[in-house]
């Protein structure tokens, strides 16, 4: 089929695997990142918090599957109105976000959607509801093209960006620690619930403190770590891929697993620090905040787009497992992908959020022989597109085609975060 082996050490790396229980409830074997479809363990993060008008108000103490951390969710504004015209990405209609974090009924997004001193949820120690709260998110814009092969994804829409909500960091001068290139990562260090945890932040090289800039979390696989994704292991150069489609439109962040194994109660504190960290410092439209996983990583999307309501416009997949799913969900865009030659598929993957979103599910084809399809859920909740990519390939995030030797994914991925 022409299909390549993935290097060890490496995203793409997978090993057969003989006993594949961890006490945490996920599956590794010796290092290697090997799910067979859904991850039956780790944290069951089940439910997340399912407000739709905003989070936590005075500190928001931790609930079983329920809000984020100890400091609860900053933005009291609550989730976008209607997201905006479909197919135009014009400006949202969604609440205007006053004073205390209580949600109007209409009016476009204001300057009050920036994040107050309260910070994303589970920050320690920060507590409180933010003064402004999260306005609402950008137009739907254009939703990516239907059918498969070597299907490019379709155009994007024309975003969003006169929608856009500014965070606190507008004006400022970065004091965080910018990765410059994707050879030379340089740590950002936080403190959270008494650990060191480290992320890796790229932002462009023309970097303007007045504009606000889409922001994209990518989250390694098992026993990866944040410089995987940021470039050094990557076949397909920096964040997926994603760092020269962007051509200096977008920041990226790279965090690492406390000992390389994401945990959904935890991390979903580290994630929430992280986001309150760069949105004071550097300036971010907090309408258009987005992850891409890949295999526990992709899991551990799926459990931060959940449990962390009306704070990622969209989520990206790649075969995801190993952490348990969500039990509910509020309606968000969701892209996922799965390969032939790995116990993943369109049930265990993206037909979860179609129920969310709406959508009507159906079976879509099998990938070709040596290619892939994507396929674009119909009747979908406005604003909330999922799209599923099957291939005839092995475990990861950069699947090639037979006779090809380089990846289609960015290709597919980039146009359905654009679209914002």
């Amino acid at each position: 089929m022409g299909m390549r082996r993935p290097a060890e050490g490496t995203l793409e790396h997978v090993r057969d695997c003989t006993a594949l229980v961890l006490l945490v409830g996920l599956v590794a074997c010796g290092g290697s990142d090997a799910w067979t479809g859904q991850g039956s363990g780790g944290t069951s993060g089940s439910g997340g918090a399912s407000a739709s008008g905003g989070a936590s108000g005075t500190g928001g103490s931790t609930a079983s599957g329920g809000a984020i951390g100890t400091g609860g969710r900053s933005a009291s504004g609550g989730t976008s109105g209607s997201g905006g015209v479909s197919g135009t990405g014009g400006t949202a209609s969604g609440g205007t976000v006053g004073s205390g974090g209580k949600t109007s009924s209409g009016g476009a997004v204001g300057s009050g959607g920036v994040v107050g001193g309260g910070g994303h949820g589970g920050v320690p120690g920060t507590g409180g509801s933010a003064s402004g709260g999260r306005g609402g998110g950008p137009g739907a814009g254009g939703s990516p093209a239907g059918g498969g092969g070597n299907s490019s994804g379709g155009s994007s829409g024309a975003g969003g960006a006169s929608g856009a909500t500014k965070s606190n960091g507008c004006g400022k001068t970065p004091s965080l620690k910018n990765s410059a290139s994707n050879s030379n990562f340089v740590q950002n260090t936080l403190s959270v619930s008494g650990k060191s945890r480290q992320f890796i932040i790229r932002w462009p090289d023309d970097y303007d403190n007045t504009k606000p800039y889409r922001l994209i979390i990518g989250l390694h696989g098992a026993t990866g770590k944040g410089a995987d994704v940021a470039g050094a292991s990557s076949s397909e150069g920096p964040y997926f891929g994603l760092w020269d489609l962007a051509k200096g439109s977008t920041i990226f962040i790279a965090p690492s697993a406390d000992g390389g194994l994401w945990d959904a109660s935890n991390d979903s504190a580290f994630v929430g620090a992280i986001l309150t960290a760069v949105e004071g410092d550097l300036c971010i439209d907090t309408s258009r905040i987005m992850l891409e996983g890949f295999s526990q990583g992709a899991a551990m999307s799926w459990t931060l787009g959940c449990k962390m309501t009306g704070v990622f416009r969209a989520v990206v997949g790649h075969s995801g497992g190993g952490v348990a799913n969500p039990s509910t969900c509020a309606p968000i865009a969701y892209f996922g992908s799965g390969g032939k030659m790995e116990n993943v598929t369109q049930t265990t993957q993206s037909d979860q959020f179609a129920r969310w979103d709406g959508c009507t599910i159906q079976t879509f084809a099998a990938a070709p022989t040596g290619g892939h399809s994507c396929n674009d859920y119909k009747d979908c909740s406005a604003g909330h597109p999922v799209r599923w990519c099957p291939y005839d390939g092995p475990h990861t995030p950069s699947p090639t085609d037979s006779g090809q030797s380089k990846s289609w994914m960015p290709s597919e991925v980039w146009p359905f975060f654009t679209q914002f």
